[in-house]
């Protein structure tokens, strides 16, 4: 009932699909860079159908969001998404400044719903988060491994504070993975996403990445892993999200951790200073630490390129 919004996010470049869901709601949102437009979901207890969005895109269209009945959703979300889209026009730096939001969207539209049957990896997810029982399995499993990579952070500072930032301690590592996808190999591909003006997003990508990989890693995920990613990637080609003739690998049992940055400045400190990072990284942590890291540079031009072998 909702194949009209799959094929009019399809024909506008700027748009991009999320689907998902959790133990209270499943939800399909409209996306435009990294501001989500629109959102329709429904609660798992009483099944009713409603329509949220920010409250910026709400003052737009008050009268849309709330329950709405099927027959009505086409036309209003469809109006709502243009109007928004009118309202913000160039105003809308978060995308049309052409920095991480917009190459995020342009690289999640080309690797899922407008991936083609020989891509070399599908997108699974977006803004991955990893889901709990309770607030008590979470504080057991996913707090001491977090606090152990805010306690690096801080280490780099200490090591040298001039290189690697003074204030390393009061920002939080972030708590969602840009991209959780599957390649032609079978590997599962635990995917950070950079542009190259921020340097210290990339050189501190291991810890983030590094957080989820062990995660992921965990005897108790790791085993559940296949079978996730499986129905995933059927119930995306099912709806259109991932072009249905990309045929399905046999999954390797292998987690890879990837960092893709867009339009890298080559001359820039960046590189070094995660070559850097990595090295400090492996010494607390092991030779094995992101032992298969894969780091691309991507531009709309050329695609993905390898950028770094660490």
């Amino acid at each position: 009932m909702l194949r009209w919004l799959f094929t009019y996010v399809k024909e506008h470049e700027d748009l991009d699909l999320h689907i998902g869901r959790n133990s209270d709601i499943q939800w399909i949102s409209v996306y435009r860079g990294l501001t989500r437009i629109i959102r329709v979901y429904t609660t798992t207890k009483s099944g009713t159908i409603k329509v949220d969005a920010d409250k910026k895109y709400r003052d737009i269209s008050p009268e849309l969001f709330g329950k709405k009945q099927l027959s009505e959703l086409s036309e209003v979300l469809l109006e709502a998404i243009r109007k928004s889209l009118e309202d913000e026009g160039d105003k809308d730096s978060r995308y049309n400044n052409r920095k991480e939001g917009y190459y995020q969207n342009e690289i999640s539209r080309k690797l899922g719903l407008c991936s083609g049957e020989d891509s070399d990896f599908v997108i699974i997810d977006k803004e991955a988060v990893v889901g709990y029982e309770d607030e008590e399995e979470k504080s057991r499993i996913y707090k001491p491994i977090r606090q152990g990579y805010e306690e690096l952070k801080r280490k780099l500072s200490e090591i040298d504070s001039k290189k690697y930032g003074s204030k390393l301690g009061e920002k939080s590592i972030g708590n969602e993975l840009d991209f959780l996808a599957l390649d032609k190999n079978g590997d599962i591909l635990l995917i950070e996403f950079k542009h190259g003006t921020n340097i210290s997003g990339i050189y501190l990508s291991p810890l983030q990445i590094g957080l989820y990989y062990d995660i992921f890693s965990m005897p108790q995920l790791n085993a559940t892993l296949p079978q996730a990613i499986t129905r995933m990637l059927d119930q995306k080609q099912r709806i259109g999200l991932i072009n249905p003739d990309w045929k399905m690998p046999k999954l390797s049992g292998r987690i890879i951790p990837v960092l893709i940055v867009s339009y890298p400045n080559s001359k820039g400190s960046a590189k070094s200073k995660l070559e850097s990072v990595l090295e400090i990284c492996r010494k607390e942590k092991g030779n094995v630490f992101l032992k298969d890291f894969r780091i691309y540079s991507y531009t709309s031009e050329d695609g993905l390129r390898q950028w770094a072998t660490l």
